[in-house]
């Protein structure tokens, strides 16, 4: 197996555990279960090693409850719009984290997104955008400053070159989840009947 190949595997198995974990917070064995009924076999070790380090970088919480070790998505706070758009964009399996995080940003600011905006959400720079230079970008700034967000004047801001939009609404929807923490209010078995907002 390639590199790329390695690559491409380590992505989806990061995807299909933040898909399984949005819903429902799960022991080990229960994700490994999960993701073998999805053709996903990871030996258990690896999978305890891939759960580490997500909870290193902060993108899963673990608590335990004897015996188990149960994890679940970091609860975002209100006060980092950036941090919860990188959680969801790395979350979507389909396009990149970080075009999905231009995408994201660019439709709840409703405004060009500097790069400095993107690097916050903890992901790569975007392939799929068109750099832009508004009328306003002093405003924006200085509008950023004020939020401690400090951007060189020399960044680039960008816009994404097209919009999915039922993976637009995925990424929202997934957004509300995640920040307000509806998985308390979701029953295990609603998961496969989970459905995007039309």
């Amino acid at each position: 197996m390639s590199e790329l190949d390695n690559l491409k595997a380590e992505k989806s198995l990061k995807d299909e555990i933040m898909t399984e974990l949005s819903y429902e917070e799960k022991s080990i064995s229960g994700l490994q279960k999960s993701l073998e009924q999805k053709g996903k076999n990871t030996h258990r070790l690896v999978l305890t090693g891939y759960l580490d380090a997500l909870v290193d970088v902060g993108i899963l919480s673990e608590r335990e409850i004897k015996p188990s070790r149960i994890y679940s998505v970091r609860s975002v706070s209100g006060d980092d719009i950036y941090n919860a758009v990188g959680t969801v964009a790395r979350g979507v399996s389909d396009g990149s984290a970080a075009d999905n995080a231009l995408e994201l940003l660019h439709y709840l600011f409703n405004r060009p997104i500097f790069v400095r905006e993107i690097e916050r959400c903890n992901v790569d720079l975007p392939r799929e955008y068109r750099a832009v230079l508004p009328l306003r970008r002093a405003e924006y700034i200085a509008k950023l400053n004020e939020q401690g967000i400090k951007v060189p004047h020399s960044n680039v801001m960008m816009e994404p070159k097209g919009r999915d939009v039922s993976r637009l609404m995925k990424m929202m929807r997934d957004l509300i989840f995640i920040s307000l923490n509806l998985g308390r209010y979701v029953m295990p078995d609603q998961e496969g009947t989970q459905t995007t907002l039309d």
